[in-house]
């Protein structure tokens, strides 16, 4: 595994306390399995959710001045969608330093998407409360604002725009179909593919609802 350094160089940030950045990479799984890690990136990711949503409605409503109130949310959402992140913490090759379980690294765990999305969530929380204010607003500006800020905002509702695609160019109703449930109940993982006439995409997440949501963003992002 790469070094912490690495990647502290790679987001442009140097964590005060390292422990908090290890804590963003450290996936449940890998805690479940060695009992003397007692934190992981869950409470993180709970705080980076709302530190996100706080950021990316701040730097809407200064660029976008003559924005609706719905359009403003219509942007935040895409900006703050699965997809999206997953995207961002690929760029930073974020998953190349998650701490993860040896079942969830066999299985592909570093580039799930579901676990990058995390992690990038986990991390801005890192970031929030080992530098503040001034700190997380630079990172999101530079690695989330500004690749970002253009992102399509059908993704708002990524199945309602799939199904609404689907039968106005006559493709039927898209089909949902749980292919996979997997981990302990704390930490299920479902992988669930969308068919849309003759095509056909994954997506997972811990829950069936995101998996669908995610299956139905790719299919929205590769068919519209």
């Amino acid at each position: 595994m790469k070094k912490f350094q690495t990647l502290e160089k790679r987001i442009g940030y140097r964590f005060k306390n390292k422990q908090r950045l290890r804590a963003a990479l450290t996936h449940p799984s890998f805690r479940y399995e060695n009992s003397e890690v007692s934190v992981d990136n869950q409470r993180l990711e709970f705080l980076g959710d709302s530190v996100l949503g706080l950021l990316a409605a701040d730097a809407l409503m200064k660029t976008n001045p003559d924005a609706a109130e719905g359009d403003l949310t219509q942007m935040k959402s895409a900006m703050a969608s699965g997809a999206a992140l997953a995207r961002v913490a690929t760029e930073i090759e974020l998953g190349d330093y998650l701490l993860l379980g040896r079942g969830e690294s066999a299985a592909g765990g570093a580039e799930r998407e579901s676990n990058l999305e995390d992690a990038l969530e986990a991390l801005i929380g890192a970031i929030w409360l080992d530098g503040g204010l001034r700190a997380v607003r630079r990172f999101f500006d530079r690695h989330i604002f500004q690749p970002l800020k253009d992102t399509e905002p059908s993704l708002l509702n990524p199945k309602g725009t799939l199904q609404e695609f689907a039968q106005k160019n006559g493709l039927g109703v898209p089909e949902y179909k749980v292919l996979e449930q997997s981990g302990p109940d704390h930490d299920s993982l479902f992988v669930v593919e969308v068919t849309v006439s003759t095509f056909g995409f994954k997506g997972e997440g811990r829950s069936r609802r995101e998996a669908e949501k995610k299956a139905a963003e790719k299919a929205v992002q590769s068919l519209t």
